[in-house]
């Protein structure tokens, strides 16, 4: 009857476990898909302090279990199958030093706690433990894009820890207890790394079909969806710590004329053309710069910086209309150009949203085309482009 309710519990912890385990990689996951600002700047702290939470579970479980029933469960054993599982897998997904070191500080108490004489093989079995750790921390990428040696790293784990805890108490000698025991890591190891690479996965495919859908199918840049979120963005930086922005918008003159001349296919190609350029200056800048496409033949920058001096805003507008100027197009054996009108808004205190520096760039944009196209319009004040 004793036998029955060993393999009983045995069958139940096992369950627990693939219950535990599956939810908190549900919950990591979960966490790294999140993209609210609050959550990327404090990922690394949210995401050690619920790591250590619930390292902190499965060690109280593990002492629980040695202090409540230790025969029954094979003394604290059934949880150090999820130890090494969950410290591997952390430390492969994760790549958090901090939790690292926290893992390191809570096997050392472990063996302090527990271990009656702490003699040269503990000692050897202890740094062999943190050795691993360091590893599966340091070489995570590759780990993870590399199944089979995920799977070495796990066995690799689960030795170690094994000698450790058989460096503290005696191996039981039971062959069903390691029946038990094996049969556990095996299925744990199985779960876990198959587990998190699917659902890794799965997170993977979701970002990249949002990222595509923030994109321009013609040009690849970011689409006024992904603008007006980017602007958002800054508005809430600008507001509270006052890190300034500006916003650049350029418009292709008479557009129109290009579509109907030579069609639209030559017109795609102007306004790839013109993206480039973009993206190309984007990338150039000392300071925070993305480019968009916001529909039509219209673009944006939105400029990380202070622009709030007209020579050094100008500049940058007119470098870029100076860039697109110089591009040449072959129709027909003959060579167009085009070129471009801005207008540009700085970040003030007195605006009220998010889309009160867009609507004042669209503004001088219009007065640009107004006062004869090619031209820049810094808030209101056209600079001559010719």
């Amino acid at each position: 009857m004793g036998s029955v309710n060993i393999w009983a519990s045995f069958i139940l912890s096992l369950f627990t476990n693939i219950i535990v385990l599956s939810g908190s990689i549900s919950v990591l996951i979960w966490l790294e898909g999140l993209t609210n600002s609050w959550i990327n700047r404090y990922r690394p702290v949210v995401e050690t302090t619920l790591c250590t939470l619930y390292f902190i579970y499965l060690w109280g479980e593990s002492w629980l279990n040695s202090t409540v029933a230790p025969t029954a469960f094979g003394m604290h054993w059934t949880f150090l199958n999820m130890l090494i599982v969950s410290s591997f897998l952390l430390n492969v997904y994760l790549d958090l030093w901090f939790e690292v070191v926290v893992e390191g500080l809570m096997m050392f108490g472990y063996v302090f706690l527990y271990s009656s004489h702490f003699n040269a093989y503990t000692f050897t079995a202890s740094l062999a433990f943190i050795a691993v750790l360091y590893i599966s921390y340091h070489w995570g990428d590759t780990l993870f894009k590399h199944p089979p040696l995920m799977y070495l790293g796990m066995a690799v784990m689960g030795f170690v820890s094994f000698a450790l805890i058989i460096s503290i108490f005696a191996a039981p000698a039971d062959p069903y207890f390691w029946l038990r025991q094996m049969t556990s890591l095996v299925i744990l190891s199985i779960l876990g790394i198959e587990y998190t690479l699917a659902t890794t996965r799965q997170l993977e495919r979701s970002q990249r079909t949002a990222t595509l859908a923030k994109l321009d199918g013609l040009t690849q840049l970011y689409n006024f969806s992904k603008f007006d979120e980017d602007l958002d963005s800054a508005y809430s930086k600008f507001q509270t710590n006052q890190e300034p922005y500006a916003v650049y918008e350029f418009d292709i003159d008479l557009f129109k004329q290009v579509n109907d001349h030579y069609g639209h296919l030559v017109g795609n190609t102007v306004l790839k053309a013109v993206a480039q350029e973009l993206a190309h200056f984007a990338a150039s800048t000392p300071y925070e710069t993305t480019a968009y496409r916001i529909g039509g033949e219209e673009f944006c920058l939105i400029v990380k910086a202070d622009c709030s001096d007209k020579k050094f805003a100008a500049e940058l507008a007119n470098h870029v209309r100076q860039r697109i100027s110089k591009l040449s197009f072959l129709v027909d054996s003959s060579s167009i150009s085009v070129t471009v009108s801005a207008g540009q808004a700085n970040s003030q205190p007195d605006q009220y949203n998010a889309h009160d520096i867009y609507k004042m760039a669209d503004r001088s944009l219009y007065l640009s085309k107004q006062r004869g196209r090619n031209r820049v319009t810094l808030e209101g004040f056209t600079v001559n482009g010719r």
